[in-house]
């Protein structure tokens, strides 16, 4: 008997953290932490009483609440590997060493980090790799970020597929998820992030940002955009630069989206990223979007005082469009930029991620107009007004409704585990089923026992 026990994102999202098991094997799936604004990250409750007895531990992508937790695993005694994909080590490695910086070494080491990058085996999608006697895993492009995996495990035999992460639409870099088309999956552990909701494809929001862009411009103002530096802000990029060339535009990149720009471009081939970017970057002569040459990235190069140099490129009259972080407004550059340009009610704030309550980017996208910002070490921070236009732009990575129960019906696991989601999210992904019977909405810390 196979049993499943969920020691994070179980009702909620954040910390995923699921382990597997039989009476001779623990197989773990992703070791994330909690992210909570102006709080203490939360780790997975319980799994640490687990770490000498697991075999591997398999990572189905960078996202720092699904990998954050891992090198604990390392400092408390896992000795065993970390699978991965290529993409995904490199990108944690920045994500870990930023994190250091933010919470200091409440969780783990630098140290730790450090042996947890050694443990780290790298595989490529649909090979399959041994993670225990009688197990073998194989990972299938989930289309959610740069390396994003779902995992396939072979349990003597029985078939798990966990989906990780996925988007099923089209995204400038990726082509969509890929997932078996096998007739014997015994068990589903599937996301439901927006189990509650359908999005539109993709089509719809790229072209009302870029109109948003260019209605800023033709008042003129300037288009400040908060982004995530992982996977959002390089799909922006790619946006803009498929939609802006030969223009006039000066586009600004600023914050942690330079160092993942560097990663996409180490892994901008047609093993990684969707042949379609590819073609149009051949056919422009780039190596990569943000090769433009009105692609311009903010450091040192262009100016010893950052400060002063962000203050005149939000406030000269231009058409500027500022692509910087964070996407939540919790900190970066992008603080910067607001207090300088924040409050010129001809400018535009394009909010193109979802903003997590409690953060500065949900004030606000619902309605405060008087935020504070953090960015010039004072412990309180101070006041920025804003009359700047706010919008707010549809995109996601993650499956929308009708797409994600499309692709679980085609899959047809006998018994489904839904997780990465709110409950009543998970609750509504469930009622599109007729057997709801073999369909698991857990509860924290919850084991499923999985018969053979």
């Amino acid at each position: 008997m196979i049993k499943v026990t969920t020691f994070g994102a179980a009702g909620e999202i954040g910390r995923s953290c699921i382990l597997i098991e039989d009476k001779d094997r623990k197989i773990l799936l992703d070791c994330g932490l909690k992210i909570r604004p102006n709080k203490p990250t939360v780790a997975p409750k319980g799994i640490l009483k687990h770490v000498k007895d697991i075999q591997n531990v398999i990572l189905s992508h960078a996202h720092f609440d699904h990998s954050g937790y891992i090198p604990r695993l390392v400092k408390d005694g896992y000795k065993g590997d970390i699978h991965m994909t290529h993409p995904t080590k490199d990108i944690i490695a920045v994500l870990w060493r930023d994190h250091l910086k933010i919470e200091g070494e409440r969780h783990w080491t630098e140290n730790d980090m450090y042996d947890a990058l050694y443990q780290i085996a790298l595989h490529y999608y649909e090979r399959e790799f041994k993670v225990a006697d009688g197990v073998t895993a194989k990972f299938y492009d989930a289309g959610h970020i740069l390396g994003a995996a779902s995992i396939l495990l072979d349990w003597d035999g029985q078939l798990i597929f966990y989906t990780g992460d996925i988007n099923t639409f089209q995204t400038p870099y990726h082509d969509g998820n890929k997932f078996p088309t096998l007739e014997d999956i015994s068990l589903v552990i599937s996301e439901a992030t927006n189990g509650l909701r359908d999005l539109p494809n993709r089509n719809r929001p790229n072209k009302e940002f870029v109109q948003a862009i260019h209605q800023t411009r033709n008042r003129g103002g300037i288009s400040l955009v908060p982004t995530f530096a992982l996977g959002r802000g390089q799909e922006l990029e790619a946006i803009l630069a498929r939609n802006l060339i030969g223009s006039d535009y000066q586009i600004y990149c600023d914050g942690m989206l330079l160092k993942m720009n560097r990663i996409y471009r180490n892994y901008f081939h047609e093993y990684w990223v969707s042949k379609d970017i590819l073609q149009w970057c051949k056919e422009h002569r780039l190596e990569v979007p943000f090769d433009l040459p009105n692609f311009i990235p903010i450091s040192r190069n262009l100016a010893d005082n950052l400060d002063t140099f962000r203050k005149m490129i939000v406030t000269e009259d231009r058409p500027n469009i500022i692509l910087s972080t964070s996407g939540m407004l919790e900190g970066g550059p992008i603080h910067t930029y607001l207090n300088y340009g924040g409050d010129r009610k001809e400018n535009l704030i394009a909010l193109t991620g979802y903003q997590v309550e409690g953060t500065i980017g949900r004030q606000v996208l619902d309605g405060e107009r008087t935020i504070r910002l953090f960015n010039w070490g004072r412990s309180k921070g101070m006041e920025a007004n804003i009359t700047a236009e706010v919008r707010h732009f549809s995109f996601s990575g993650h499956a929308q409704r009708n797409e994600l129960i499309k692709m679980l019906k085609a899959i047809n696991g006998e018994q489904m585990i839904f997780v990465h989601s709110l409950e009543e999210a998970a609750k509504a992904a469930r009622s599109a089923f007729d057997n709801k019977k073999n369909i698991h909405v857990p509860k924290m810390n919850q084991t499923i026992k999985i018969q053979a």
